[in-house]
């Protein structure tokens, strides 16, 4: 994952709730208003729409710790690779912050340095049942944590301000659960996968092995155009907006302007 500059904050409890407030389809009066939150001094009267998304989209990646910047440079880290990627995929009572489908599932937890660990055992069991590859994005305050908590197949990608590094490397998981996996699917999807949307036929007809691999067709047939517009339209998103726009692909210009 990429560099981030640094910034110096005026009031990070201010830069905290310009996060919390912050909507990518806020008009220009609130975004004037979320920046002088931070820059009371300043005057943003003569900016137009565009210059006050992107100086609120430059303070939140250089002056925040949250999801919104990992998930930034996690898109930044596979966009030019040959992978389909999803953010925020439900599974169980879970929904892991980062997907990619290529030959392989790989999932991306995201806890930052504003993030607690309470779900996390939880989560990590339900991402097990699921996906072949799975990782932890961590600040690296977690890390020690967190070592007693996840699984050893589990990856781990330490972030701290600029930096990142492998603390180590997934193993590929072998407990997967096709049920659990067909109940990702919708009924088209069954169908269009399987012949059938009935899941206990599904389970008697098909071995482990087909069921992941229809699956993870499934998976890039549903995500493939959401995430190829992302990619096609980067250069015009501003980045804590990006998944914004893989959930709607709404031109940028639509927004912006």
């Amino acid at each position: 994952m990429g560099k981030r500059s640094q910034q110096t904050v005026i009031d990070y409890k201010a830069v905290k709730e310009v996060v919390k407030c912050y909507n990518t389809l806020d008009y220009g009066p609130k975004l004037r208003e979320l920046l002088l939150m931070v820059y009371p001094e300043n005057n943003f009267n003569k900016c137009c729409k565009l210059e006050l998304h992107r100086r609120l989209n430059d303070l939140i990646l250089h002056s925040y710790d949250g999801e919104q910047v990992l998930k930034y440079e996690l898109f930044k880290e596979f966009y030019n690779k040959n992978v389909v990627a999803a953010y925020e995929i439900k599974v169980k009572s879970s929904r892991v912050d980062f997907l990619t489908i290529n030959g392989y599932t790989t999932s991306f937890e995201i806890k930052s340095n504003l993030d607690n660990l309470d779900k996390l055992v939880k989560q990590s069991i339900d991402y097990l049942s699921a996906f072949e590859l799975n990782n932890l994005v961590i600040h690296e305050r977690h890390l020690r944590k967190c070592l007693d908590m996840i699984p050893a197949n589990f990856g781990i990608i330490t972030v701290d301000k600029d930096q990142h590094s492998f603390y180590r490397k997934p193993k590929f998981n072998q407990h997967l659960n096709p049920a659990v996996q067909l109940s990702l699917l919708t009924k088209k999807e069954l169908l269009h996968c399987f012949g059938s949307a009935n899941q206990e036929d599904i389970l008697i007809s098909n071995n482990t092995t087909t069921i992941n691999d229809l699956f993870k067709l499934a998976l890039k047939d549903r995500y493939r155009s959401r995430w190829e517009f992302i990619v096609e339209h980067r250069k015009d998103i501003m980045p804590i907006d990006i998944q914004f726009f893989f959930n709607k692909n709404i031109k940028p210009a639509h927004i912006y302007s």
